[in-house]
Formats: C-alpha cells, sequence, structure tokens
C-alpha cells in the first residue's frame, strides 16, 4: 500500500479537512446519525420479529 507523499515538510494537515472544526464535527455528527439509525431500526426489527412469536 503506497503513498503518494514523498516527504513530510511543511505538511500542516495530511487529512483533507482535519484544520476545519466545523467539517470535523458536520462528520462526527453524521457518524453519530447513521449509528443512532442502525440502532433504531434493529430494535424495530427485534421488537416485531418477538412481537411475531407471541
Amino acid at each position: 500500500m503506497g503513498s503518494s507523499i514523498t516527504t513530510w515538510e511543511n505538511v500542516t494537515a495530511y487529512f483533507t479537512f482535519a484544520d476545519s472544526p466545523i467539517m470535523l464535527v458536520l462528520f462526527a455528527l453524521g457518524a453519530a446519525g447513521i449509528v443512532i439509525g442502525l440502532i433504531g431500526s434493529i430494535i424495530k426489527h427485534e421488537n416485531e420479529a418477538f412481537d411475531k412469536l407471541k
């Protein structure tokens, strides 16, 4: 796995938006939203599945 970076001199930020707090917050909120949505979907599915067994 190679990299196009040959030297680390004068590097301020390796990641695309690591120096932007707003983008980091939006990314974190998006990731949290996906996780919360996934957990909610799993809970809904499990509740429906257990109700069918009753």
